[in-house]
């Protein structure tokens, strides 16, 4: 997988908490990177999500139309005379 380098500012106060969490966990070179890339990986998949559930309550909403019905009478329904 081919990475790119970019340059991103984080709130102080995220960073050092994210720095303590790497630390914690013994992480090793990387770490910050792996992790905004699986944060980005997830926030682009649920905008993705969110597009598809927009879409189908659209069209559940717009309804669709399944023909005229021609009976008159229930016992056209069933074999009742």
């Amino acid at each position: 997988m081919e990475t790119r380098t970019i340059t991103i500012n984080i709130e102080a106060e995220v960073l050092k908490k994210l720095r303590r969490l790497a630390q914690a966990s013994k992480q090793k070179k990387g770490f910050l990177g792996k992790t905004i890339t699986e944060a980005t990986r997830d926030y682009i998949k649920e905008k993705e999500q969110e597009k598809i559930r927009k879409s189908l309550l659209r069209k559940l909403e717009q309804g669709y139309y399944m023909g005229k019905w021609k009976i008159k009478k229930r016992e056209e329904l069933y074999d009742r005379v």
